[in-house]
């Protein structure tokens, strides 16, 4: 306007854009009169995006923190400053482990800033790849899974926390298959035919010691009937039975010394309170009379001070090497493919959802988290469900 004086606004431009060879663009801030990389972006858009963020920050005067760190460095806050107080000693010790011998050798020696997307697929795929001696998976797909949920953690940990990163370069990454059956080519069962098998054996089956005591045959019973994990199993007591209802609220882990722990459950969802059907109980009902007479008239053959159910003739907690073992054992002299302690689990699962028990039941009953976690587990690893709603649907459409 006339008489108005001219007034020019400069846009002070913090950022910078170079496409490289790749096609993909490289973006970089300024802050007095330092530039800091802030990553590769598949598209100047996603690049200008992430760019405003940080220059956000600069004109708020936030911190932008150390970007060069060592992977190792956020890698090690994450687990002692981060994890160590927040979750239980077996499970640090898990997480402790998986990052020292299965993420640091790889990621640990390099700046986390120049971690790429494609570097962590390939780690993942070298995992999926790999094999024993004798040709079969060295890693199974749960297991790959928890080393790259780690992995996920700690780059969550250096954006959100740390604030060394705009963003993770394994978002929405998944762990590679050799199939297309997934995560249930790892969920081993018995089928119906096989479990009954298993446990006449077991009933007929007479223990050199205390022929009486049927231990084994009781747990494989136990575990097939409730779904209940072998660690919960292990630390029942005879209280936590009352009428049909079975109470599960503790489980047993070893430390260092395989001295036995009483812990917490896996999570809240863990506890729970399931019903006994009648046969269960009626075995319960015989074992722990054989187990009272065995205490009372038997040389040797201690009372837990615990009073719980699966105890050994000293009196002891059994040891879950001890009961890999025998299971193991007997499965090959009743000629039944071992599954695994915790394919009795997976058993109960797969038999009740063949009978027509729901998923959210399942659900609740094997104290899963969420109804996805049972329906991705199980669904579909058995024929005779979808066979069965085939036939529902077929007959509800037949004219």
């Amino acid at each position: 306007m006339s008489g108005q004086p001219y007034i020019e606004f400069e846009m002070i431009q913090l950022a910078t854009f170079r496409k490289s060879k790749s096609g993909k663009w490289q973006a970089r801030v300024s802050k007095e009169g330092r530039e800091f990389s802030i990553g590769t972006f598949r598209t100047k858009k996603e690049a200008e995006i992430e760019s405003s963020k940080v220059e956000e920050r600069i004109y708020y005067g936030q911190t932008l923190n150390d970007r060069n760190m060592l992977f190792e460095d956020v890698a090690n806050e994450w687990l002692f400053k981060h994890k160590k107080s927040n979750v239980k000693d077996s499970t640090f010790v898990q997480l402790e482990m998986t990052v020292r011998v299965h993420i640091l050798p790889r990621f640990g020696s390099h700046r986390i800033m120049l971690i790429r997307r494609a570097d962590i697929k390939k780690w993942t795929q070298e995992y999926t790849n790999m094999v024993d001696e004798v040709g079969n998976e060295k890693y199974s797909f749960g297991t790959r899974l928890r080393h790259l949920s780690v992995l996920k953690s700690i780059f969550h940990y250096a954006v959100h926390e740390l604030e060394v990163l705009e963003k993770k370069p394994c978002d929405r990454l998944r762990v590679p298959v050799k199939d297309s059956v997934g995560i249930n080519t790892e969920t081993k069962y018995y089928i119906l035919d096989e479990l009954n098998a298993l446990l006449n054996y077991m009933k007929e089956y007479k223990h050199q010691r205390y022929s009486g005591y049927q231990i084994y045959y009781m747990l494989m019973y136990f575990l097939s009937q409730t779904g209940v994990r072998i660690s919960e199993a292990l630390a029942l007591r005879w209280s936590d039975i009352n009428g049909n209802k079975l109470t599960v609220e503790r489980q047993t882990s070893r430390d260092d010394h395989n001295n036995v722990k009483i812990t917490t459950l896996k999570n809240s969802s863990s506890y729970r309170t399931i019903g006994l059907n009648d046969e269960l109980l009626h075995e319960l009902k015989k074992f722990k009379l054989k187990q009272n007479e065995m205490i009372l008239g038997t040389d040797h053959f201690y009372k837990n001070s615990d009073g719980i159910i699966f105890q050994n003739y000293l009196g002891n907690y059994l040891t879950p090497s001890t009961v890999r073992d025998s299971i193991r054992d007997y499965c090959k002299k009743a000629e039944i493919d071992y599954k695994g302690t915790h394919g009795f689990r997976h058993t109960h699962a797969v038999l009740l959802l063949e009978s027509g028990a729901s998923i959210k039941f399942v659900s609740k009953r094997l104290g899963h988290k969420t109804i996805k976690t049972t329906a991705d587990t199980y669904l579909d690893i058995t024929g005779k469900i979808e066979e069965d709603e085939l036939k529902k649907f077929a007959s509800y459409t037949h004219n």
